[in-house]
């Protein structure tokens, strides 16, 4: 699966809030409040990809970062993070190059806003999109489960 497939998927309109219970195989993960890249790390050796980073050109601007999260080289996640022109107190984002965001993240000590989960009806691959807050600014998290992912 390429990446602009991945985006389609996590761009979608269908996502339930995170009080429609998602299928018990998958609401461990899905519905995690915690550090995703933790959780991931007891599967094994963790490595992030650089898709993408950089500024978007939306309206207003937004700097977005693609990576694929990947488990003993096989790719589990997709995952994009995106944040706004003004948020100044998350530009230590725009530095972390290959390094996974779970741990700089949950040092700061977020606010989730929301959660939400999709099944892509395409692919049957599960995803979910939380907003998080950080030092007062809103920051946009989207991971896509990809088929690689061995749910229990």
């Amino acid at each position: 699966m390429n990446a602009t497939t991945c985006r389609a998927i996590l761009h979608a309109r269908d996502w339930h809030s995170e009080s429609v219970l998602p299928p018990p195989a998958v609401r461990d993960w899905l519905l995690h409040r915690g550090s995703l890249t933790a959780k991931l790390r007891q599967h094994g050796e963790l490595s992030v990809h650089i898709e993408h980073e950089g500024w978007r050109d939306d309206t207003p601007p937004v700097w977005q970062r693609d990576v694929w999260l990947a488990i003993h080289h096989d790719r589990w996640i997709y995952a994009e993070t995106r944040i706004a022109q003004t948020a100044s107190a998350l530009r230590a984002l725009q530095t972390m190059g290959a390094a996974p965001i779970g741990p700089w993240l949950y040092q700061q000590n977020p606010q989730r806003l929301s959660l939400h989960w999709r099944r892509d009806p395409a692919s049957g691959l599960y995803a979910r999109k939380s907003t998080l807050r950080v030092h007062g600014e809103p920051l946009h998290i989207a991971e896509l489960f990809l088929a690689a992912f061995p749910w229990p």
